[in-house]
């Protein structure tokens, strides 16, 4: 007889689709300093259409009048950032890649995100890794 967190487990099986990230035409990201409390498509073409001015310090662009400021990140050399999607059907859910990216903006409210910023640690996680887990020399 199976546990209770192995039945959850079996009931809730996510399939990713391979040829999605084959498949996945490249798009432009911004990284926004905002949250929207809904987890479904949106026209965000239709209200994020940035008129992105360079200045000495880095971008800066308007939001719903709110200055904000930032800077183009690029993916870790190697890697490839992906869009996904997520379609279910039934009990099980199928993800894909939407989109794929190799650089992105991220943004800050007044101010460019520094060198703390989530996103930041984040990109330096895959190096860390590779690291942490190579082969250590004898001496």
């Amino acid at each position: 007889m199976e546990s209770s967190d192995e039945e959850d487990v079996m009931k809730h099986r996510v399939h990713l689709r391979p040829i999605s990230l084959r498949n996945a035409v490249p798009v432009t990201l911004h990284l926004l300093p905002c949250e929207v409390p809904v987890n479904r498509s949106a026209p965000v073409e239709r209200f994020f259409i940035p008129a992105i001015r360079q200045d000495p310090d880095g971008l800066e662009v308007s939001f719903r009048g709110r200055s904000l400021r930032g800077e183009e990140v690029e993916v870790p050399p190697g890697l490839m950032g992906y869009v996904m999607a997520m379609e279910e059907k039934g009990e099980d859910r199928f993800i894909g890649a939407s989109g794929s990216f190799s650089r992105f903006t991220v943004w800050g409210l007044e101010t460019i995100p520094g060198p703390d910023a989530k996103v930041r640690a984040a990109l330096t996680w895959p190096s860390l890794a590779a690291a942490i887990h190579a082969p250590v020399p004898e001496d």
